[in-house]
């Protein structure tokens, strides 16, 4: 199946081929193919189970395809390792935000930097990770383990950033966050994105992510079921009633 709702941008930083996914005997993807334009925010919204991390797994190659291709900036990534794809300028921000609780919020982020050898070069990316979460500054010396869950997504998030990726993989940004933290979060991915960023947003909260998103896909077990603008698929009647919780 093609793309045929096109990005908005003229640049295609991601595009997916065809793309199949196993876990063991369970085909977790059945010929996904959708594209990412350079600046674009993308959402992919459905159901528990329908694929959407492993989406975001695939891409990152931390669950390479069995068949198909994923082409970033051009080129076949099939067989990059996963700890390269940092280099290559990808970062993801898992579901569940894996920091590490028995390490300062600064320690935190200069494992971030882990491909980074300039000091210089690591400190201004902690400043500048400090300027888009102040909070974090604040905390900076305090276990990540301690901090409340807004928190600690600032700090997944900051971490990322470490690296200057091109292209964030966000995986439910948004999970167990109170309302204000929720607004917070989303905010930050609209100014990250207008300074350049493309994001590939993950998100269990549909009318926020679509809220935000250039454009839209939506899965079910596997597949792509529905693509539009984020606009398109706000105002569509099945995604309203399923995934956006009305009657």
């Amino acid at each position: 199946m093609t793309d045929s709702v096109q990005s908005s941008k003229s640049e295609i930083m991601l595009e997916l081929k065809d793309v199949h996914s196993y876990y063991g005997k369970i085909h977790a993807l059945k010929g996904l193919s959708f594209t990412v334009g350079r600046g674009e925010i993308i959402a992919l919204i459905g159901g528990n189970g329908a694929g959407k991390t492993t989406t975001l797994r695939t891409v990152s190659m931390l669950k390479a395809p069995k068949l198909g291709e994923v082409i970033f900036k051009g080129r076949s990534i099939n067989n990059v390792p996963p700890h390269e794809m940092v280099k290559l300028g990808m970062a993801h921000v898992p579901e569940g935000r894996r920091i590490f609780p028995r390490l300062s919020v600064r320690e935190n982020l200069e494992i971030g930097a882990f491909t980074i050898k300039d000091r210089n070069t690591i400190e201004k990316r902690i400043q500048q990770g400090f300027e888009i979460f102040p909070r974090l500054k604040e905390r900076q010396s305090q276990l990540g383990g301690t901090l409340s869950g807004g928190e600690q997504q600032m700090l997944a998030f900051a971490r990322a950033l470490m690296v200057d990726p091109e292209l964030i993989l966000l995986d439910e940004p948004s999970m167990g966050l109170s309302p204000l933290f929720v607004e917070t979060i989303f905010d930050n991915i609209v100014s990250l994105n207008k300074a350049g960023k493309t994001i590939l947003l993950v998100e269990q909260n549909a009318l926020m992510a679509l809220g935000i998103a250039d454009r839209g896909y939506v899965l079910q077990t596997g597949e792509i079921v529905l693509k539009g603008s984020g606009e398109q698929l706000k105002n569509d009647e099945s995604v309203r009633k399923k995934y956006l919780g009305e009657d």
